[in-house]
């Protein structure tokens, strides 16, 4: 995988040239369809996976089902971090929502690798610290926040991260459903079908299936703030 195909900010964006050779060298690639599990809740967390192309969803699934989308993940970020030590059951599942190939190691063979190569445990510590202060700045901006509010910042994210100008706007490149945004944005299917038709209105965003180009940024983080 070539180092620019990593996305900025991603575990393999942020190695060294020679330690992101040495962890490509192990393993074997495995390859997803979308809607295939890479990732399943509460099995043991045995492998450790490394995104090469595509992109996945990770959520939660309560007890009656319903599931809680909590990030998108693409090329360069790595996947099962964090149960790998003791094989602890998963907290989420990753989805597949698009074709994926990923880099697939054993828990122990990654181990070793971390071992062999601190520079990059301490890339992994500084991924994860950042997952984890984001997922908070999020949950304490989202408590202010009414459903289109919420629906405006994870669009700004979305701009962020997967953002492509174009002569319109800026396009989102990710393909993600109503479902998907609206259980990200703590939003009913409803709720954010009835945000995104306000957006539109507004004319900040132009919406067709599975697309979504913002055209106007500013108002957005405004908005979502």
């Amino acid at each position: 995988m070539a180092a620019g195909h990593a996305e900025p900010g991603t575990f393999l964006a942020l190695l060294s040239a020679a330690d992101r050779d040495a962890l490509l060298a192990l393993g074997g690639h495995r390859r997803f369809v979308r809607g295939q599990r890479l990732m399943q809740q509460g099995e043991p967390g045995d492998r450790v996976l490394v995104l090469l192309d595509g992109h996945v969803k990770a959520s939660t699934s309560d007890a009656r089902g319903h599931e809680t989308v909590l990030s998108f993940r693409g090329p360069g970020d790595v996947l099962g971090e964090l149960t790998f030590m003791h094989a602890e059951p998963r907290s989420s599942n990753v989805t597949a929502i698009g074709p994926v190939v990923a880099q697939a190691l054993a828990a122990p063979e990654f181990r070793s690798f971390l071992e062999r190569a601190p520079t990059a445990a301490l890339t992994l510590i500084d991924v994860i610290s950042r997952r984890f202060r984001d997922a908070n700045r999020a949950r304490m901006q989202f408590a202010d926040l009414d459903t289109v509010g919420r629906v405006a910042a994870r669009l700004v994210e979305l701009c962020e991260r997967y953002g492509e100008g174009t002569d319109a706007g800026i396009a989102i490149r990710l393909s993600i459903t109503q479902d998907d945004l609206g259980s990200w944005a703590a939003s009913s299917r409803a709720g954010v079908a009835s945000a995104l038709r306000t957006l539109r209105e507004l004319g900040w965003i132009a919406t067709e299936r599975r697309r979504i180009t913002v055209l106007d940024l500013a108002a957005l983080r405004h908005r979502g703030t």
